[in-house]
């Protein structure tokens, strides 16, 4: 799933983006100044970072160029009340790759996400897989033109059989991806997670290689 931190101080606002884009299939994260942002960005992976300006304890402006120095290529739109030339012209000398000024339409925003995130090779359409489609936005399963929500974790493993569908996925692998590090594995989780994808793609797609881990079917 595509993971995007909001940085707005309006928290009325901030909650109208995160219900916007978490309907559209995102994982949102928000903070509320500059510092929480800042902290968030070396503790977790980004996909996209939407970032106000005129925030507490550290701006925008300043939060994107420390994250751009320290090499973090994230993908950055600006959105902002400040609307001079200025103010344009230091959004992107910061690192942004957009910029927005208040008030915004969030379907432009969205298309804005959208564009941005295929340029950099993030975003994806539909994958096949058997039988089925595979929304990795939406986390969603469609199979007989029938609509399957996942949960995050039965995505996560899907997603990473998906990008390994030529080899095996061990289990320290899963174990890895699906679980944050302060969580503790379970490995009756983990087949729990293996039985309903095999229940959703057929039992034949995904194979057990025991005591090692599994794969996609060719």
């Amino acid at each position: 799933m595509i993971k995007i931190l909001i940085l707005e101080d309006d928290i009325l606002f901030a909650q109208t983006l995160e219900d916007f884009l978490s309907e559209e299939g995102f994982e949102i994260t928000l903070a509320h100044d500059g510092e929480s942002a800042s902290e968030l960005c070396y503790e977790q992976h980004f996909d996209l970072l939407l970032l106000d300006v005129n925030v507490p304890k550290q701006s925008g402006f300043e939060l994107l160029k420390s994250i751009r120095n320290n090499g973090q290529e994230t993908p950055t739109i600006f959105i902002t009340s400040f609307n001079n030339k200025e103010s344009l012209k230091e959004g992107f000398l910061s690192g942004a790759d957009d910029y927005l000024t208040k008030p915004i339409d969030l379907d432009e925003l969205l298309f804005r996400i959208i564009a941005l995130l295929k340029r950099a090779n993030i975003y994806k359409k539909s994958i096949e897989v058997g039988e089925a489609l595979y929304n990795p936005q939406k986390h969603q399963l469609s199979i007989n033109n029938k609509e399957v929500m996942l949960s995050n974790k039965v995505s996560l493993l899907l997603e990473l059989l998906i990008s390994n569908k030529n080899s095996i996925v061990t289990k320290e692998q899963i174990y890895d991806k699906l679980w944050k590090w302060d969580e503790e594995p379970s490995s009756a989780s983990l087949r729990v997670y293996i039985n309903e994808l095999k229940k959703l793609l057929g039992k034949d797609k995904i194979l057990n290689h025991k005591g090692v881990g599994y794969s996609l079917a060719p």
